[in-house]
């Protein structure tokens, strides 16, 4: 007999975006990293593939409508309080876990004398502020990767703030990429001065942008047909080639220099990036994408896909540091950064699932 006072069930999460999600992660710690920290691949080359962060953020936009996003009231103060207090607990509790081994590691093998109370408070400080992520006290490559926590947390605060709106139903891909573009070109001609962090800026602005763009797709998947992103992509590798040809002494075609901050020619890039992965994922079938989100290869970094991510800072410099002094062959100490980092991500994941209660609906 059904009971009609039981709570509805909690909807099922999609495996499509689970799935794409751990994918960009194993390419980021296996490949991306393997490329750029230890050189695996010379690096120029290696720039061209350097299209995983949009799309992280593109599932971010997504992920927020299918558990957020239909929600009425979002912006009334005590739901938006609550849906920060959630969210950032579940961002930077396994960031603190972290930081918090990394400065130990960096006062064990940088032990230069006395650990005074300043010392020991300003090495704290800069590790636990996601914006500093550890500079000035930071050892190898633990500190890296984590320029995408300080974003990654403002992007998720404005979600509710830049998703009121919705894109009227004329609008086009290519219209909300040069809208986009045009912003991002003028950013890049602007330096914001200190205090203000010049790339964080930057970074919030870029990828709120692909963000929004995730939460229009899944608020109409079909929307946009094969030939809409090819569009894109036409007029994306056009933008770059005309750049370069009549710029060359103001354009680079390093992706990794276009980067950090992302410019407009980053932008063109993660535009073609985008719409090749668009058009690829239409040819990808239901039944596909579930088989391969059961295989044992691709189902850690889809359960702890974050905390993978963070403890490769520990991973790979642990792998580097005593690959070195043993003069181990680069692929062995590859090998042993990701062994070590799947390690040390498993172990902590459980903190990506501590969640606090949510506010009674009102």
């Amino acid at each position: 007999m059904n009971n009609p006072t039981a709570p509805p069930l909690a909807p099922a999460r999609d495996v499509g975006l689970d799935l794409a999600r751990g994918l960009l992660m194993a390419w980021i710690v296996i490949f991306i990293h393997g490329t750029f920290w230890l050189h695996v691949i010379p690096p120029r080359p290696g720039a061209w593939l350097l299209f995983e962060m949009p799309p992280i953020f593109v599932i971010t936009g997504a992920a927020y409508f299918l558990g957020e996003g239909a929600k009425q009231g979002r912006l009334q103060p005590a739901n938006y309080l609550d849906f920060l207090m959630r969210r950032g607990v579940r961002i930077y509790v396994p960031y603190l876990a972290y930081v918090l081994v990394a400065a130990l590691i960096v006062t064990v093998v940088k032990w230069d004398g006395p650990l005074t109370a300043g010392e020991i408070g300003a090495r704290l400080w800069a590790w636990l502020n996601p914006v500093t992520r550890g500079a000035g006290h930071t050892w190898k490559m633990l500190s890296w990767h984590l320029w995408f926590v300080a974003p990654f947390l403002l992007v998720t605060a404005l979600m509710p703030l830049i998703t009121t709106k919705r894109a009227p139903g004329f609008v086009k891909p290519w219209m909300l990429a040069t809208i986009a573009g045009l912003i991002v070109l003028a950013l890049s001609q602007a330096r914001f001065s200190a205090p203000l962090d010049d790339q964080l800026i930057k970074n919030t602005v870029f990828y709120a942008f692909w963000a929004s763009f995730g939460f229009i797709l899944a608020a109409m998947p079909k929307r946009w047909s094969v030939a809409d992103y090819a569009l894109v992509l036409a007029l994306a590798a056009a933008g770059m080639i005309g750049a370069a040809l009549l710029q060359p002494a103001s354009v680079t075609l390093d992706m990794q220099q276009n980067k950090f901050p992302p410019n407009g020619m980053f932008f063109l890039f993660s535009c073609a990036w985008m719409a090749v992965l668009l058009i690829g994922a239409r040819l990808i079938t239901p039944e596909q994408s579930e088989a391969l989100s059961r295989s044992p290869l691709v189902r850690p970094f889809m359960n702890a896909g974050y905390s993978i991510y963070l403890w490769q800072g520990v991973g790979y410099s642990l792998a580097a540091y005593f690959g070195g002094e043993l003069r181990l062959n680069i692929y062995l100490v590859w090998i042993a950064a990701i062994a070590l980092t799947m390690a040390l991500g498993l172990f902590f994941s459980p903190l990506e699932r501590i969640r606090l209660p949510k506010r009674a609906a009102r």
